[in-house]
């Protein structure tokens, strides 16, 4: 949590984060599926129960200071003020895993507030259903060269169109290649992921309506240059 608050307190608008299910069906927000790398513990998040996983640190493996930070509950973290989500679902793609997503941002009152993004497809198809009034980002395929800048804007395009998706993820080095009126025009809105350099991250701003930088300080004193706010 301490990395979410400090994010606001900066001024970010939005943050991201990735939803598993503990064994016992408890929504928890950690980045991997083993908690080997992000905590003091070990094994995949779905064999773990909801002890266990709130008895790790998840804030050593950074620094010292944060030893005392625990795993997120998913309904601590939509709780959380002034700020929208974007909700990667991550863990095995099971019904507990859907159904308790939907439930908790139902709960928490913020649907229209929460986009969800992932490569589990089927898992988005059905939370669609269930969460009408939230945004849902489609993860564009990798560019690769044979294709050429007009194809893969066809395929992103119409690869959005046809899953319902609202938003389409792409990597912020692609950006330049496509034709962002066109997307708009059909009814999508860019997201840039991941800027890599300065450059890339500067670019998001002249393309994207939104991006996810893992330096929000750099991101918002470069939107503050770029857009005056």
């Amino acid at each position: 949590m301490a990395s979410f608050r400090a994010a606001r307190e900066l001024g970010a608008d939005a943050i991201e984060f990735d939803v598993h299910a503990t064994v016992d069906g408890h929504l928890v927000v950690v980045h991997d599926y083993d908690l080997a790398r992000t905590t003091s513990g070990s094994g995949f998040v779905r064999e773990r129960d909801l002890n266990y996983v709130r008895s790790l640190s998840a804030g050593a493996w950074f620094d010292p200071a944060f030893a005392g930070e625990q795993v997120p509950l998913l309904s601590e973290v939509l709780a959380m003020e002034d700020l929208d989500f974007e909700l990667e679902v991550k863990g095995l793609p099971t019904e507990t895993l859907i159904a308790g997503i939907a439930d908790a941002i139902a709960k928490a009152g913020v649907a229209g507030r929460v986009e969800l993004t992932g490569f589990h497809y089927v898992a988005l198809a059905q939370l669609r259903t269930l969460l009408p009034d939230s945004r849902f980002g489609l993860f564009a395929p990798p560019f690769t060269p044979w294709m050429g800048d007009r194809l893969y804007q066809q395929i992103i395009t119409e690869s959005a169109r046809c899953g319902g998706f609202d938003v389409v993820h792409v990597l912020a080095g692609r950006l330049s290649g496509l034709d962002v009126e066109g997307l708009h025009a059909s009814g999508l809105q860019l997201h840039a992921a991941d800027p890599v350099t300065a450059e890339e991250l500067a670019a998001a701003f002249g393309h994207a309506d939104q991006l996810t930088t893992d330096d929000p300080e750099s991101g918002l004193r470069l939107r503050s240059h770029a857009c005056g706010y």
